[in-house]
């Protein structure tokens, strides 16, 4: 592998060199930003050891300089400023579209640079994803605008999608959280980022809400044998704003009376935005039998004043916080900090984003009693959610049996 080394510190490039060659590597040394563009541009490596600090230049200018030429280049942070900036450039960098390999301290050199030397693995040819093909049925190639939109929810193309919430302890199915897809007229299906800020922007929020309502209370029957503990749904700022809350959530928490419990999820942005209309609306949910989650907490601007003085449920950890706690110290520490925080009110918390085996184990460990993510489930049909439920029930009674069997014995 061909290894560039930018530094100002000329002392730097033995110690990397010896490290560098005694993994059988290629090494080159730069000490200004000028001689590591023109390396570049005559043989782009295949990684890029970047140190932030270049005197009276940065480091930052050469990820300005990849993204803006757009030249796919790997890049290792190096730095001797500490973690805190080492974190902070890593976000600049993704930001602007450069694959950050990894962030390394000056102070911890040989112990953390070299697992980074290794390009990742390759997956064999029938283990990568099959490429996207575009059709007439790809709903992000539609334009939609609010006539069609318009149409779509009086021909009762809003659909509802279930994603599980699952208990850490055990990994059983404990809730869903209800996600808004629309049925287009060719048979796809469009996101809920794609047609919600039209539908708020249009005043058609109020309709596709209650026709999603609709849905799931039609679907009582079999949601009952599930047992679930909660079904989540997501109401908008303007549903708050229009004093729509009973209005809305009236039908489905009587509908799903003897069924589930109804939680009710609210952005966290949305805390800020009129705090008297929150607690109005926070105490009509209430009132009505639901409870309240803050959704995406750690992102927007709830105060503690606002986790103190709202009747505040569930708080829903944002997935930003999940996606980075291995690569930032300071996502961890927040992260951490958010989960002891939660237990000291008496709250039911919630990580969303959950990918990894890795990152259930340490949110497990950390003492966190529910998570929601790719690793259990996507958003689908509620047929999904009956056979996860079928599954875990299974599992279940199959430890019983060994364990009574084990007893026995």
């Amino acid at each position: 592998m061909h290894i560039l080394y930018l530094d100002d510190e000329p002392r730097m490039e033995s110690t990397l060199r010896r490290l560098v060659q005694r993994q059988g590597h290629r090494f080159e040394f730069c000490t200004s930003i000028k001689a590591c563009k023109t390396a570049v541009a005559a043989k782009v490596p295949d990684l890029l050891l970047l140190d932030l600090g270049l005197g009276q230049e940065s480091g930052l200018d050469v990820i300005e300089w990849l993204a803006d030429e757009q030249i796919a280049l790997p890049v290792v942070f190096l730095s001797g400023y500490g973690d805190d900036l080492l974190d902070t450039a890593q976000r600049i960098a993704k930001a602007r579209g450069v694959e950050i390999r990894g962030l390394v301290s000056k102070a911890l050199l040989a112990s953390d640079l070299l697992p980074l030397l290794d390009p990742p693995p390759v997956l064999p040819p029938a283990a990568q994803p099959p490429e996207r093909q575009p059709g007439p049925a790809d709903a992000s190639l539609i334009r939609l605008d609010a006539a069609m939109l318009a149409e779509r929810i009086a021909a009762g193309g809003v659909e509802p999608a279930f994603q599980p919430i699952v208990s850490l302890v055990d990994g059983s199915p404990c809730g869903v959280e209800v996600l808004a897809r629309l049925r287009l007229a060719d048979g796809s299906l469009m996101n809920a980022a794609d047609f919600i800020p039209l539908a708020e922007a249009t005043g058609l929020i109020t309709p596709m809400t209650k026709a999603l309502l609709r849905r799931v209370i039609a679907l009582k029957e079999r949601l009952r044998p599930l047992e679930l503990n909660f079904l989540a749904v997501n109401l908008s700022r303007v549903a708050l704003e229009r004093g729509e809350v009973s209005d809305l959530l009236q039908p489905l928490v009587t509908g799903l009376k003897d069924c589930c419990r109804v939680t009710v999820e609210v952005a966290e942005t949305t805390v800020c935005h009129d705090r008297r209309l929150l607690q109005t609306a926070a105490a009509q949910i209430q009132l009505l039998g639901a409870s309240l989650a803050i959704d995406d907490f750690g992102t927007g601007y709830a105060s503690l004043r606002d986790l103190a003085e709202f009747p505040v449920n569930t708080l829903k950890i944002d997935i930003s916080f999940v996606s980075e706690m291995f690569v930032s110290m300071k996502a961890m520490t927040v992260l951490l900090a958010i989960i002891g925080l939660g237990q000291r009110l008496g709250l039911k918390m919630i990580a969303e984003g959950v990918e990894t085996e890795a990152q259930r184990d340490l949110l497990f460990s950390a003492g966190l009693e529910f998570a929601q993510g790719y690793l259990f489930g996507r958003p689908g049909e509620l047929a999904a959610i009956e056979r996860l439920v079928a599954a875990s029930r299974l599992s279940a009674s199959a430890f019983d049996a060994f364990d009574v069997c084990d007893l026995q014995a």
